[in-house]
């Protein structure tokens, strides 16, 4: 690959040089030498190769006369070096070849362009330093190497080129300091040094040469590591300035009162720093200023008045940024504010009644704060509102009336709202999504969201809601009703064309069977019935929905078999049936889900990979098909009636992070080759019938274990002491069974407690905590319990997850 590479660069450089007549009057025929160089990408060009068709009228390429001023191939795919030939167009002006596939280093032939106006190469395989010749192309106004390979630091000869008014190096590996030369480029408007190496680059030389600052916007889009300070001397002097974009680095101190002369600014980007201090009020002075991003940064106090005298501000964003205080009421003052998020900080107080004065805000978001007081009924007054987001404050009392026409969004989770929910919500004829959840709502919802004909995603979880589910909310994608009084039976689904995807209806009221109309939702991927009262079997029918990936049913009456359809389930990588009446074997079809992991999806689903079927009356074995279900990290099947051996085919389980088998009636030894399991952090055995002896590589080859529970079995020889090897161990209970034998143990200390070794009568074990072993006493046969709990001197512990 590489030869063949090495053939294709010489070929490009060779078919330029063979025809190569770089004069003002042959760049038509250098098209077609440059043409020839890329001859093998003719798919990416092809009027290049159509005969009745100019050379200057080739895609990309612009002349005047028989002279080439702009060639562009940006977006072509070429995969190619960059032809050598390209810099014998002595009168080229504009070049533009990013995205286009290019690798390599830049051709030296490109030091020729002496009339070059604009070079763009952004987004290529372009490797190397900056070349020095570059600095000498005086002509450029624009210089664009954004997400190449470049390396090294950014030389001061940078500063010659004096007509530079973009200069963008972005996604590169620049380390060292930003030479204090660049403050020679006076016509700079557009800066962007973002996203280079974690070394950084620093402005600290600025300070010293405050006679050098350019006169245009410093820009960075993400993760530009400067990492000083924003310098008085600097940024005062930027009078030019329109655009100040240092989002996104590691930039610390307070933004210096000077920005306030900066009266051309129109946008401020400052988000994501480690910016302290208060908001200087002389930001206010900039009255051309239309956005505002302070996000993301640690500022104390709270928002200037002053920020009221913004009257054409668009938008202002400071979520995420200390705040504190009252929002205040001059900022009613801008009338002209579509965005306005001021979220996650530590406001406080109510919504400023002057805040109606808003008539053009469209976006709303004031969540995570501390903002009290009831929500105002003059937000009827904000007809462009889009976007309402309210959550995570001490709003009380019940929810207005909302006439919003342009309303999409409504969030108000986690706050005191009280009473019932307005009927008049359907006046806001776009509403999509209304999330109320975490409240003290009450009432009947059977009637209150009939005309809301636009609704796709509604959230009342964790209220007070009672009485019966209505049939047209199960049509929503996203019905979210946990932990309400809701009561009654789950009302059939209407077809198979539902776009429902999310139904969440666990801790309920809900009684009698399951649906069978359910499986007829194709698209569900996450259904929850869990804590509700129901009962009869799982429908067959159920496992019609082939898209599930979360599926829990835990918690109920439910009775009866794993239905073998379960087969059908293909995406399945999250099952819960726990806590019910369910009996019979478990099938082996169970794993024909638990082949890849889902998409994360935190709100709706606590963890992926879990199969968790405990709490049951299940019988038989373990199936060996259980191996099949290669995504599991939690497996739970305690306190059934599982009989046979440990299948040695869990070690197939390369994922699990948890097992728990205790409380059925499993015998046979721990078989060796349940290891390793690599990652395995918690291994819970206990109350069963297994005998013979612990393997004596247990702690070798467990090496993330956490806690390990093999108490109230029939197991018997020595303890290995390679347990206590494995540094993560916090909980250990080996009681209740027939150890025999001295064990040395560590020394205990408040991170890892005495381990549990107690026995029967019959044993005989010493334990010592150095390396001559002493005996110590151990319970008396009455403290040795039978039971799920521990014995007496051993700490409880409960067979759940250790995450």
């Amino acid at each position: 690959m590489v030869t063949r590479g090495r053939w294709t660069s010489l070929l490009v450089s060779v078919l330029c040089v063979l025809s190569c007549e770089a004069t003002f009057f042959g760049d038509t025929r250098l098209l077609h030498t440059l043409r020839d160089a890329l001859a093998q990408r003719r798919y990416a060009l092809p009027s290049w190769f159509e005969p009745q068709i100019p050379p200057c009228n080739w895609s990309g390429i612009v002349c005047e006369g028989n002279l080439v001023y702009g060639i562009d191939l940006s977006g072509t795919g070429m995969d190619l070096p960059i032809p050598p030939c390209m810099g014998d167009f002595r009168g080229l002006r504009r070049l533009n070849l990013s995205n286009g596939g290019f690798s390599g280093p830049i051709p030296e032939t490109f030091a020729n362009l002496l009339n070059l106006q604009s070079l763009d190469l952004s987004h290529n395989q372009i490797s190397g330093t900056l070349p020095s010749w570059i600095f000498d192309l005086r002509m450029l106004k624009e210089l664009v190497f954004d997400s190449c390979d470049f390396s090294g630091e950014l030389v001061s000869a940078v500063g010659r080129l004096g007509n530079l008014t973009r200069l963008s190096l972005s996604g590169n590996s620049f380390i060292g300091s930003l030479p204090s030369e660049l403050g020679n480029l006076q016509s700079l408007e557009y800066l962007d040094l973002s996203m280079n190496s974690s070394t950084g680059i620093c402005l600290r030389t600025w300070e010293t040469s405050p006679d050098r600052v350019p006169a245009g916007p410093s820009y960075s889009r993400s993760l530009v590591q400067l990492t000083d300070r924003i310098h008085s001397p600097v940024i005062g002097r930027l009078k030019a300035l329109e655009s100040l974009w240092l989002g996104s680095n590691g930039l610390t101190g307070s933004i210096p009162p000077e920005i306030g002369n900066l009266s051309r600014l129109k946008i401020i980007g400052i988000q994501g720093c480690r910016l302290t201090g208060s908001v200087p009020e002389e930001i206010s002075h900039l009255r051309s200023l239309l956005g505002l991003d302070i996000s993301e940064n640690s500022f104390e106090g709270q928002l200037p008045a002053g920020i009221g005298e913004l009257t054409d501000l668009v938008y202002l964003i400071a979520a995420h940024s200390g705040l504190s205080g009252r929002i205040p009421e001059e900022l009613g003052n801008c009338r002209s504010l579509r965005t306005l998020d001021i979220s996650f900080n530590s406001l406080s107080g109510s919504l400023p009644d002057a805040l109606a004065a808003l008539e053009s805000i469209g976006t709303f978001i004031v969540e995570g704060n501390q903002i009290s007081g009831p929500i105002p009924e003059w937000i009827n007054g904000w007809e462009e509102i889009n976007s309402i987001r309210l959550s995570k404050n001490m709003f009380v009392g019940s929810l207005p009336p909302l006439k919003l026409p342009s309303l999409t969004t409504f969030s108000a989770d986690a706050n005191l709202l009280t009473g019932e929910i307005p009927p008049q919500i359907c006046g806001c004829r776009s509403l999509a999504l209304l999330s109320l959840s975490e409240n003290e709502l009450t009432g009947n919802i059977s009637g209150t969201f009939r005309e809301c004909s636009h609704l796709t995603d509604l959230i009342l979880a964790g209220n007070r809601l009672s009485g019966e589910l209505p049939g047209y909310l199960v049509d929503l994608p996203l019905l979210s009703l946990s932990s309400n009084q809701l009561a009654g039976r789950i009302p059939d689904a209407t077809g198979e064309t539902s776009s429902v995807q999310r139904l969440q209806l666990d801790g309920n009221l809900f009684e009698g069977s399951i649906p069978k109309s359910l499986g007829k939702l194709k698209n569900l991927t996450n259904l929850s019935l869990r804590g509700n009262r129901l009962s009869g079997e799982i429908p067959a029918e159920l496992f019609g929905c082939t898209n599930l990936i979360a599926l829990d049913l835990g918690g109920n009456n439910l009775s009866g078999p794993i239905p073998k359809t379960i087969s059908q389930l293909k995406l399945l990588d999250n099952l819960v049936l726990s806590g019910n009446r369910l009996s019979g074997d478990i099938p082996g079809e169970i794993c024909a889900g638990f082949q890849k992991m889902a998409p994360a999806d935190s709100e709706f689903t606590q963890h992926y990979g879990v199969l968790d079927l405990s709490g049951n009356a299940f019988t038989g074995p373990i199936p060996a098909g259980i191996k099949n279900c290669v995504v599991i990290m939690e497996l739970k099947l305690q306190g059934n009636k599982l009989s046979g051996g440990i299948p040695p085919e869990l070690v197939h389980l390369v994922n699990l992070t948890f097992l728990d088998l205790s409380s059925n009636l499993l015998t046979g030894p721990i078989p060796h080759q349940l290891f390793p399991l690599k990652n395995l952090q918690g291994l819970v055995l206990s109350n069963n019938l297994i005998n013979g002896s612990i393997p004596d590589s247990l702690g070798a080859m467990l090496p993330s274990l956490v806690k390990l529970n093999l108490s109230m079995n029939k197991l018997t020889g020595g303890f290995p002491s390679s347990v206590f090897a494995v540094t993560s161990l916090t909980h250990l209970d080996v009681s209740a069974n027939f150890l025999s034998g001295p064990v040395a143990i560590p020394a205990v200390s408040p991170e890892k407690p005495a381990p549990c070794l107690s026995s029967t009568p019959a044993t005989t074990i010493s334990l010592a905590a150095s390396a001559s072993p002493s005996p110590i006493s151990l319970p008396s046969p009455s403290s040795i319990s039978t039971t799920t709990s521990s014995p007496a001197g051993c700490r409880p512990y409960s067979p759940t997850s250790p995450h």
